[in-house]
């Protein structure tokens, strides 16, 4: 074998050793792609920041999260696109539900604070996991973090009125237009969830074929004072302890909060899932408002976008400009 035959050998292995090992750190990865990803398949229209309303007045709007140690920065991204904007008056009173997270976690989410130390209060609760029997969610069971929303009003016990968001969204307009709808006749303001006509089956069985929607759980506005005064948290743990395989907390909240609820915009709870996939003027029938013809219209004018299903972080999320949003915060939360 001449010398260069050999030479050109041992170029080709050493080439190909080093994409094996490219490839194994790319599948060890996987969770997060890369900010430059994203970018580089971004959609050409980028998802505009509409202006708020603002008002002169200094005004309160509470706001609770979940996390455990695994959502910690999706958490602090929602917290962060939330304070982002707001509107100067606009005081954020945060009350972070904590499940096993460290101290590095806690410093992460608490830094914020900073972002607007005159109008944002961040109060982490650490919590230990419910006392529950876990077992009866069954092939749910992956959502029993989740759980900790069915003792909000225990657990926010100084608190009458609290906006909950899930860890996989992110807000684009002031809140508190939000906070103020009138909820003093009822536990809570809700979105619709598309579950409802698409899995018809499974709403007659929960008995909620009658009131007519399925509500999303990811987006609510809670009123706590009535919640505690009807015992509520009791009724919903016994609904844990006496049914099966039910949707984690969504269901629990669907079938115990009953009719005390008003229907909130899809706009506080916008879930790309059923835009996307599903007729634009059936779901203008089904929601009840006027959609715009275009999905992204329909998410730039939203309040607050909800990854519920597919995560903006999995590879093949789409559609890529929301996507690109929510790296966007990524990237500057990460940056702090």
């Amino acid at each position: 074998m001449s010398k260069k035959i050999f030479i050109s050998i041992f170029v080709v292995l050493i080439v190909a050793i080093l994409a094996v090992c490219f490839l194994l750190q790319t599948k060890d990865n996987k969770e997060l792609p890369s900010l430059k990803t994203a970018i580089e398949d971004a959609h050409p229209m980028a998802i505009r920041i509409q202006n708020n309303k603002c008002s002169n007045v200094k005004k309160d709007v509470n706001i609770t999260l979940i996390t455990d140690s695994r959502y910690t920065v999706p958490t602090s991204i929602v917290m962060y696109s939330a304070i982002k904007n707001k509107c100067p008056n606009s005081i954020y009173n945060f009350y972070i539900i904590t499940e096993n997270t460290t101290p590095a976690d806690n410093d992460f989410m608490m830094r914020l604070k900073n972002l607007a130390p005159e109008s944002v209060n961040i109060n982490l609760i650490p919590r230990q996991e419910p006392d529950l029997p876990f077992e009866n969610m069954q092939r749910f069971l992956q959502y029993k973090v989740g759980m900790h929303k069915i003792y909000l009003s225990e657990i926010l016990h100084n608190v009458d009125k609290v906006i909950y968001m899930d860890g996989d969204t992110i807000v684009l307009k002031d809140l508190q237009e939000l906070f103020d709808i009138d909820v003093n006749d009822v536990y809570a303001s809700v979105a619709k969830d598309g579950i409802y006509y698409r899995f018809p089956k499974e709403m007659k069985e929960l008995g909620l074929d009658k009131r007519g929607f399925y509500f999303n759980s990811g987006v609510m506005l809670h009123n706590l004072a009535n919640q505690r005064k009807d015992n509520i948290v009791n009724k919903l743990v016994e609904y844990v302890k006496t049914n099966e395989d039910f949707y984690g907390d969504q269901d629990v909240l669907n079938v115990v909060l009953g009719d005390k609820l008003k229907l909130m915009s899809y706009r506080y709870n916008c879930i790309s899932t059923f835009f996307e996939a599903d007729d634009l003027n059936f779901l203008s029938d089904y929601f009840g408002e006027a959609l715009p013809k275009d999905t992204f219209y329909i998410y730039e004018n939203s309040t607050i976008i909800h990854y519920a299903g597919d995560k903006p972080w999995q590879d093949d999320y789409s559609p890529i400009y929301l996507k690109e949003m929510w790296f966007k915060y990524y990237n500057e939360v990460m940056a702090l």
